[in-house]
């Protein structure tokens, strides 16, 4: 996989190119590349070093990294600040870890860009909001196009997230791909056989995969989380009670044991008409024979143990 193809023009829309005038032909290129060109696409167009020199001079081509410029204005966008990334590095690049996420619609988009080089790396990188990672060769199927721009599969981007330090974002990245139905266990498994960091996450969450159904909150995933550390039979979420609507239903329920558990954050809680609604989906809960508990954020998150003992307790 060459991700060369950025830099690259169709035999076809190059000869195009060159056959318009300089700026026409720069503005023309630039429409279908948000708005960013590199060094290696100007020449190919016809435009000579000089001439890349007066118009950086003029404030026609804002540099942005090394060899890759804005084209009439220096402020880019946001994949216009991807793109431009990815041609500072020029080879085998792709986005990856949180910013593959975001372009994969798992995550939210965040400010830094993180990308992956194939190799490894000929100078230390400099500083600067491109977070570069390097892996020793690409695998068939570990790289997508989207919109143009090459980016790491579902299942290698939970792979990388799975090797971070932090695995919120790694939990959120899963459930949503399993709310999207693109969760694939054989690419999945791949990843693991490639024994990287994070296989171990990915492998203990496979194993649970069937048992673990989508959440709705950060809060249920670090319960679901909870469960799995204690080793808690897995629970049934969003167990519709009464009408079955949204909030006729139950964060967590064991149906055979007649438990059930509501993990309550305080932003949705808090207020008197939550309050009202809980108490009464505990009372409903109990006459429908339902043992309820009821855990707060800093209980779920500060005390697991506690919280575990009582589930377990409850679960007898």
């Amino acid at each position: 996989m060459a991700t060369n193809m950025l830099s690259d023009f169709a035999p076809a829309e190059r000869a195009h190119l060159r056959t318009l005038p300089p700026d026409r032909a720069i503005a023309e290129a630039a429409v279908t590349r948000d708005g960013v060109l590199d060094h290696r696409q100007l020449v190919a167009i016809g435009i000579s070093e000089s001439a890349i020199t007066r118009r950086v001079q003029r404030g026609l081509l804002h540099p942005q990294h090394r060899g890759v410029y804005a084209v009439g204005r220096p402020d880019l966008n946001r994949r216009g600040r991807l793109r431009a990334a990815l041609l500072r590095h020029g080879r085998s690049v792709v986005l990856s870890h949180r910013t593959a996420a975001a372009e994969l619609d798992l995550l939210r988009v965040r400010s830094r860009i993180d990308i992956t080089l194939a190799g490894r790396p000929d100078r230390p990188p400099r500083r600067s909001s491109v977070d570069l990672r390097y892996t020793r060769r690409w695998l068939p199927g570990e790289v997508v196009w989207i919109d143009g721009l090459p980016c790491t599969s579902v299942a290698r981007t939970l792979a990388d997230l799975a090797g971070e330090p932090c695995r919120d974002d790694f939990t959120r990245a899963w459930n949503c791909a399993d709310r999207r139905l693109l969760l694939d266990v054989r690419p999945l498994g791949a990843q693991i056989a490639r024994r990287r960091a994070g296989s171990s996450v990915l492998c203990a969450r496979l194993e649970h995969y069937d048992a673990s159904p989508p959440t709705e909150s950060v809060l249920e995933e670090r319960f679901l989380e909870l469960c799995r550390v204690f080793s808690i039979p897995s629970p049934v979420c969003q167990w519709p009670l009464g009408s079955g609507d949204r909030l006729g239903r139950v964060d967590f329920v064991w149906p055979g044991k007649r438990v059930a558990a509501e993990v309550d954050g305080r932003r949705w809680h808090a207020i008197q008409a939550a309050f009202e609604r809980d108490r009464e989906k505990d009372l409903q809960l109990r006459e429908a024979g339902f043992d309820p508990h009821r855990y707060t954020y800093r209980q779920v998150t500060d005390q697991a143990a506690r919280v575990a003992s009582g589930v377990l307790r409850a679960l007898g």
